[in-house]
């Protein structure tokens, strides 16, 4: 059994093992008990690695920042710099 905590400040992970399997279910128990407080977010991991976790975002491309621009219509009255402010690029 392994778990990825995630400290929501700093987003730090851990893996937590039980040291016994016998363990397992108070480890869980005690998991879930901080969760349901909202101490901790967890999330169990996947056999191959993967989480349950949404994929990060990735950044626009220069293309894309521009055509959001245009279809939002705000070429015509502010620079592209603040356009890209009020739509937060």
């Amino acid at each position: 059994m392994q778990f990825n905590i995630l400290k929501q400040k700093n987003m730090k992970t851990y893996r937590v093992k039980a040291a016994r399997e016998s363990e397992e279910n108070l480890v869980l128990d005690i998991l879930q008990n901080l969760q349901r407080k909202g101490a901790i977010v967890f999330e169990e991991e996947l056999p191959d690695g993967k989480s349950n976790r949404p994929k990060e975002a990735t950044p626009a491309t220069e293309e894309q920042v521009q055509e959001i621009i245009d279809e939002a219509e705000l070429g015509p009255y502010y620079s592209e710099q603040e356009a890209k402010n009020i739509l937060h690029l």
